[in-house]
Protein backbone atom coordinates (compact mmCIF):
# COMPACT_ATOMS: atom_id res chain seq x y z
CA UNK A 1 0.00 0.00 0.00
CA UNK A 2 2.71 2.48 0.93
CA UNK A 3 4.42 1.79 -3.24
CA UNK A 4 0.83 2.35 -4.39
CA UNK A 5 0.50 5.68 -2.38
CA UNK A 6 3.97 7.07 -3.34
CA UNK A 7 3.33 6.12 -6.78
CA UNK A 8 0.37 7.93 -7.18
CA UNK A 9 1.60 10.89 -5.32
CA UNK A 10 4.62 11.26 -7.79
CA UNK A 11 2.54 10.12 -10.96
CA UNK A 12 0.20 13.75 -9.96
CA UNK A 13 3.45 15.38 -9.91
CA UNK A 14 4.58 15.01 -13.21
CA UNK A 15 1.23 15.44 -14.66
CA UNK A 16 1.23 19.01 -13.15
CA UNK A 17 4.69 19.43 -14.52
CA UNK A 18 3.46 18.44 -17.71
CA UNK A 19 0.61 20.30 -17.45
CA UNK A 20 2.88 23.77 -16.71
CA UNK A 21 5.35 22.96 -19.70
CA UNK A 22 2.01 22.78 -22.22
CA UNK A 23 1.08 26.40 -20.75
CA UNK A 24 3.91 27.79 -21.23
CA UNK A 25 4.28 26.32 -24.87
CA UNK A 26 1.05 27.31 -25.47
CA UNK A 27 1.89 30.95 -24.33
CA UNK A 28 5.43 31.14 -26.45
CA UNK A 29 3.74 29.87 -29.28
CA UNK A 30 5.45 26.70 -29.47
CA UNK A 31 3.03 24.08 -30.33
CA UNK A 32 4.83 21.71 -31.83
CA UNK A 33 6.69 20.65 -28.50
CA UNK A 34 3.66 20.67 -26.52
CA UNK A 35 2.30 16.69 -27.35
CA UNK A 36 5.58 15.52 -27.30
CA UNK A 37 6.36 17.06 -23.63
CA UNK A 38 3.07 15.95 -22.52
CA UNK A 39 3.73 12.22 -24.22
CA UNK A 40 7.35 12.24 -22.70
CA UNK A 41 6.23 13.47 -19.05
CA UNK A 42 3.35 10.33 -19.12
CA UNK A 43 6.18 7.70 -19.93
CA UNK A 44 8.37 9.18 -17.28
CA UNK A 45 5.39 8.29 -14.29
CA UNK A 46 4.67 5.36 -15.90
CA UNK A 47 8.02 4.56 -15.79
CA UNK A 48 9.16 5.28 -12.30
CA UNK A 49 5.83 4.16 -10.64
CA UNK A 50 6.32 0.81 -11.59
CA UNK A 51 8.40 -0.43 -9.36
CA UNK A 52 6.52 0.89 -6.22
CA UNK A 53 3.44 -1.00 -7.64
CA UNK A 54 5.56 -4.21 -8.19
CA UNK A 55 6.97 -4.35 -4.82
CA UNK A 56 3.95 -3.75 -3.04
CA UNK A 57 2.14 -6.30 -4.91
CA UNK A 58 6.06 -8.61 -3.79
CA UNK A 59 5.36 -8.27 0.18
CA UNK A 60 1.70 -8.76 -0.15
CA UNK A 61 1.67 -11.86 -1.71
CA UNK A 62 2.56 -15.32 -0.46
CA UNK A 63 5.47 -17.07 -0.79
CA UNK A 64 5.90 -19.85 -2.99
CA UNK A 65 5.37 -23.35 -2.19
CA UNK A 66 8.86 -24.28 -1.90
CA UNK A 67 10.06 -21.69 0.58
CA UNK A 68 6.81 -22.20 2.54
CA UNK A 69 7.82 -25.34 3.64
CA UNK A 70 11.37 -24.38 4.71
CA UNK A 71 9.51 -21.78 6.96
CA UNK A 72 7.51 -24.32 8.95
CA UNK A 73 8.45 -25.17 12.61
CA UNK A 74 10.10 -28.37 13.75
CA UNK A 75 7.83 -30.94 14.93
CA UNK A 76 9.07 -33.90 17.42
CA UNK A 77 8.25 -37.53 16.09
CA UNK A 78 4.94 -38.88 16.77
CA UNK A 79 6.14 -41.96 18.43
CA UNK A 80 8.67 -40.07 20.77
CA UNK A 81 8.93 -39.50 23.96
CA UNK A 82 10.51 -37.45 26.05
CA UNK A 83 12.44 -37.93 29.78
CA UNK A 84 13.91 -36.25 32.35
CA UNK A 85 16.96 -38.00 33.87
CA UNK A 86 18.39 -36.87 37.95
CA UNK A 87 20.99 -38.85 39.22
CA UNK A 88 20.85 -37.84 43.12
CA UNK A 89 24.01 -38.43 45.31
CA UNK A 90 22.67 -39.08 48.80
CA UNK A 91 24.72 -40.05 52.22
CA UNK A 92 24.69 -43.92 53.21
CA UNK A 93 25.30 -42.64 57.18
CA UNK A 94 21.93 -41.61 57.48
CA UNK A 95 19.47 -44.26 57.45
CA UNK A 96 16.49 -42.07 58.34
CA UNK A 97 16.75 -40.03 54.89
CA UNK A 98 17.07 -43.11 53.00
CA UNK A 99 14.10 -44.56 54.85
CA UNK A 100 11.95 -41.39 54.64
CA UNK A 101 12.88 -40.86 50.83
CA UNK A 102 11.57 -44.84 49.94
CA UNK A 103 8.71 -44.80 51.87
CA UNK A 104 7.07 -42.53 49.66
CA UNK A 105 7.59 -44.95 46.64
CA UNK A 106 5.81 -47.62 45.80
CA UNK A 107 7.84 -50.95 45.40
CA UNK A 108 5.24 -53.24 44.27
CA UNK A 109 4.68 -51.76 40.55
CA UNK A 110 6.92 -54.36 39.19
CA UNK A 111 6.93 -57.66 38.09
CA UNK A 112 7.33 -60.47 41.18
CA UNK A 113 9.79 -62.12 40.26
CA UNK A 114 11.96 -59.24 38.37
CA UNK A 115 11.25 -57.58 41.83
CA UNK A 116 12.76 -60.79 43.72
CA UNK A 117 16.02 -61.03 41.48
CA UNK A 118 16.52 -57.12 42.15
CA UNK A 119 16.06 -57.55 45.45
CA UNK A 120 18.72 -60.42 45.92
CA UNK A 121 21.03 -58.14 44.12
CA UNK A 122 20.62 -55.50 46.34
CA UNK A 123 18.70 -53.08 44.01
CA UNK A 124 15.51 -50.76 45.24
CA UNK A 125 12.93 -49.94 42.33
CA UNK A 126 9.55 -48.24 42.57
CA UNK A 127 7.44 -45.64 41.21
CA UNK A 128 7.00 -42.59 43.41
CA UNK A 129 3.97 -40.77 42.39
CA UNK A 130 2.65 -36.99 43.06
CA UNK A 131 4.43 -34.90 45.30
CA UNK A 132 8.16 -35.41 45.59
CA UNK A 133 9.05 -36.04 49.24
CA UNK A 134 10.63 -32.90 50.85
CA UNK A 135 13.73 -35.15 51.98
CA UNK A 136 14.74 -35.80 47.96
CA UNK A 137 13.48 -32.63 47.18
CA UNK A 138 16.45 -30.49 49.18
CA UNK A 139 18.93 -33.58 47.87
CA UNK A 140 17.39 -32.52 44.74
CA UNK A 141 18.00 -28.70 45.31
CA UNK A 142 14.78 -28.27 44.58
CA UNK A 143 14.61 -24.87 46.68
CA UNK A 144 12.52 -21.97 46.32
CA UNK A 145 15.00 -19.56 47.81
CA UNK A 146 18.92 -18.99 46.74
CA UNK A 147 21.09 -21.14 48.27
CA UNK A 148 24.30 -19.28 51.20
CA UNK A 149 27.06 -18.74 49.32
CA UNK A 150 30.43 -18.67 50.94
CA UNK A 151 33.32 -16.71 49.20
CA UNK A 152 35.66 -19.66 49.67
CA UNK A 153 35.54 -23.28 48.50
CA UNK A 154 37.48 -26.30 48.74
CA UNK A 155 37.03 -29.05 46.17
CA UNK A 156 37.81 -32.41 47.38
CA UNK A 157 36.58 -35.62 45.80
CA UNK A 158 33.67 -35.64 47.22
CA UNK A 159 32.33 -31.68 46.05
CA UNK A 160 34.65 -32.18 42.66
CA UNK A 161 31.29 -34.56 41.50
CA UNK A 162 28.49 -32.62 41.31
CA UNK A 163 25.60 -33.84 43.88
CA UNK A 164 22.71 -33.54 41.27
CA UNK A 165 22.76 -33.97 37.53
CA UNK A 166 19.48 -33.44 35.46
CA UNK A 167 19.48 -34.80 31.74
CA UNK A 168 16.67 -34.56 28.89
CA UNK A 169 16.24 -36.64 26.28
CA UNK A 170 13.89 -37.58 23.40
CA UNK A 171 13.46 -41.73 22.52
CA UNK A 172 11.50 -43.52 19.66
CA UNK A 173 11.26 -46.78 19.98
CA UNK A 174 13.79 -47.70 17.54
CA UNK A 175 16.53 -45.74 19.84
CA UNK A 176 18.16 -46.90 23.16
CA UNK A 177 19.72 -44.55 25.44
CA UNK A 178 22.40 -44.95 27.83
CA UNK A 179 22.32 -44.12 31.74
CA UNK A 180 25.99 -44.38 32.97
CA UNK A 181 25.49 -44.71 36.56
CA UNK A 182 29.33 -44.60 37.92
CA UNK A 183 32.95 -43.31 37.11
CA UNK A 184 35.39 -46.03 35.15
CA UNK A 185 37.22 -47.81 37.81
CA UNK A 186 40.25 -49.74 38.03
CA UNK A 187 39.04 -52.71 39.27
CA UNK A 188 35.75 -53.96 40.26
CA UNK A 189 34.88 -57.64 42.62
CA UNK A 190 31.26 -58.38 41.72
CA UNK A 191 29.72 -60.80 43.91
CA UNK A 192 26.04 -61.65 41.73
CA UNK A 193 23.15 -63.59 42.87
CA UNK A 194 21.61 -66.04 40.80
CA UNK A 195 19.92 -69.54 41.17
CA UNK A 196 23.33 -71.30 41.27
CA UNK A 197 24.12 -69.16 44.09
CA UNK A 198 25.91 -66.16 45.18
CA UNK A 199 29.23 -65.60 42.44
CA UNK A 200 31.99 -63.15 42.32
CA UNK A 201 33.65 -61.89 39.62
CA UNK A 202 37.08 -59.83 38.62
CA UNK A 203 36.52 -56.90 36.08
CA UNK A 204 39.20 -54.33 35.02
CA UNK A 205 38.37 -50.87 33.69
CA UNK A 206 34.61 -50.78 34.90
CA UNK A 207 31.27 -48.96 34.34
CA UNK A 208 27.95 -49.25 35.26
CA UNK A 209 25.57 -48.53 32.87
CA UNK A 210 21.24 -48.88 32.23
CA UNK A 211 20.64 -49.43 28.39
CA UNK A 212 16.99 -47.60 28.42
CA UNK A 213 14.78 -47.93 25.65
CA UNK A 214 11.22 -46.12 25.87
CA UNK A 215 8.47 -46.53 23.89
CA UNK A 216 4.42 -44.70 23.49
CA UNK A 217 1.75 -46.71 25.64
CA UNK A 218 -2.11 -46.59 25.66
CA UNK A 219 -3.49 -43.96 27.84
CA UNK A 220 -0.89 -41.28 27.13
CA UNK A 221 1.68 -43.48 28.85
CA UNK A 222 5.03 -44.27 28.60
CA UNK A 223 6.42 -47.75 28.59
CA UNK A 224 10.24 -47.98 30.26
CA UNK A 225 12.51 -51.07 29.91
CA UNK A 226 16.12 -50.34 31.69
CA UNK A 227 18.52 -53.52 31.78
CA UNK A 228 21.42 -53.23 33.59
CA UNK A 229 25.40 -53.39 31.87
CA UNK A 230 28.90 -53.51 33.14
CA UNK A 231 31.15 -52.34 30.59
CA UNK A 232 34.46 -53.32 31.21
CA UNK A 233 38.17 -53.58 29.73
CA UNK A 234 39.74 -51.61 27.05
CA UNK A 235 38.10 -49.45 24.62
CA UNK A 236 38.38 -50.78 21.23
CA UNK A 237 37.00 -50.16 17.73
CA UNK A 238 34.13 -52.28 17.27
CA UNK A 239 32.49 -52.64 13.77
CA UNK A 240 28.77 -52.34 13.19
CA UNK A 241 26.61 -52.15 9.95
CA UNK A 242 25.17 -54.34 6.75
CA UNK A 243 27.07 -56.74 4.37
CA UNK A 244 24.66 -56.43 1.78
CA UNK A 245 24.43 -52.60 1.77
CA UNK A 246 28.60 -52.27 2.77
CA UNK A 247 28.37 -49.69 5.60
CA UNK A 248 30.35 -50.44 8.54
CA UNK A 249 30.78 -48.06 11.55
CA UNK A 250 33.46 -48.77 13.50
CA UNK A 251 32.37 -47.55 17.29
CA UNK A 252 35.10 -47.45 20.40
CA UNK A 253 33.56 -49.59 23.21
CA UNK A 254 34.40 -51.71 25.92
CA UNK A 255 33.07 -55.57 26.17
CA UNK A 256 29.79 -55.80 27.85
CA UNK A 257 27.92 -58.09 30.91
CA UNK A 258 24.29 -57.86 30.55
CA UNK A 259 22.16 -58.58 32.95
CA UNK A 260 18.82 -59.64 31.33
CA UNK A 261 17.06 -61.34 34.50
CA UNK A 262 17.21 -58.32 36.19
CA UNK A 263 15.71 -56.26 33.23
CA UNK A 264 12.50 -54.21 34.34
CA UNK A 265 9.34 -53.15 32.95
CA UNK A 266 7.26 -50.66 34.10
CA UNK A 267 4.77 -47.84 32.45
CA UNK A 268 4.65 -44.49 34.01
CA UNK A 269 2.32 -42.02 33.61
CA UNK A 270 1.98 -38.05 33.80
CA UNK A 271 3.89 -37.04 37.20
CA UNK A 272 5.19 -40.21 38.05
CA UNK A 273 8.89 -40.85 38.70
CA UNK A 274 10.89 -44.45 38.41
CA UNK A 275 13.37 -44.83 41.29
CA UNK A 276 16.39 -47.01 41.20
CA UNK A 277 18.75 -46.57 44.07
CA UNK A 278 20.27 -50.08 46.11
CA UNK A 279 20.74 -50.90 50.01
CA UNK A 280 23.42 -48.29 50.94
CA UNK A 281 25.23 -50.99 53.10
CA UNK A 282 25.42 -54.04 50.50
CA UNK A 283 28.54 -53.62 49.68
CA UNK A 284 30.17 -55.16 46.87
CA UNK A 285 26.94 -56.12 45.70
CA UNK A 286 26.14 -55.59 41.99
CA UNK A 287 23.41 -52.69 43.08
CA UNK A 288 26.35 -51.29 45.05
CA UNK A 289 28.50 -51.76 41.95
CA UNK A 290 25.50 -49.88 40.12
CA UNK A 291 24.51 -47.22 42.55
CA UNK A 292 28.01 -46.81 45.05
CA UNK A 293 29.57 -43.38 44.95
CA UNK A 294 33.35 -44.45 45.30
CA UNK A 295 35.36 -40.84 45.62
CA UNK A 296 37.43 -41.40 49.00
CA UNK A 297 34.79 -39.13 51.12
CA UNK A 298 31.81 -40.01 52.84
CA UNK A 299 30.10 -42.81 51.79
CA UNK A 300 27.17 -41.81 49.46
CA UNK A 301 25.18 -44.08 46.71
CA UNK A 302 23.30 -42.21 43.76
CA UNK A 303 19.31 -42.69 42.99
CA UNK A 304 18.17 -42.27 39.45
CA UNK A 305 14.94 -40.79 38.76
CA UNK A 306 13.45 -41.35 35.59
CA UNK A 307 10.17 -38.70 35.06
CA UNK A 308 8.22 -38.26 32.30
CA UNK A 309 8.36 -34.85 31.00
CA UNK A 310 6.45 -34.72 27.47
CA UNK A 311 2.88 -36.71 27.76
CA UNK A 312 2.50 -38.65 24.55
CA UNK A 313 -0.29 -37.31 22.06
CA UNK A 314 -3.67 -38.83 22.58
CA UNK A 315 -4.29 -42.24 20.13
CA UNK A 316 -7.69 -41.31 19.43
CA UNK A 317 -6.91 -37.40 18.50
CA UNK A 318 -3.96 -38.74 16.28
CA UNK A 319 -6.08 -41.27 14.38
CA UNK A 320 -8.99 -38.34 13.67
CA UNK A 321 -5.97 -36.07 13.02
CA UNK A 322 -4.63 -38.64 9.96
CA UNK A 323 -7.84 -38.82 8.30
Amino acid sequence: MVGRTVAALFYSGVLQNAHLYLLEAIMQGRKQFVWIGLSIGLRLAWLLALPFWVGCSAMLSSPPVEYRSLLRSVETAPDSVTLEIFQVRVPANEPELTKAIWQAVDEQRLDIEVRRELVSNEFRVGILGGAVPDELARQMNLQSEMPETTPERVITGATADPRVTRRVLQLNRHEAAIIQTSEVRDEVVVMVNSEGGVQGKRYKEVEATYSMRAERAPGQRVLLRLTPELRHGELRNRYSGSVDQGIFLATPSRERETYDRLKLSTELAAGEILVIGCQPEASGSLGHTFHGVGHGGPAEHKLVLIRLLQVPGSEILADAGDR
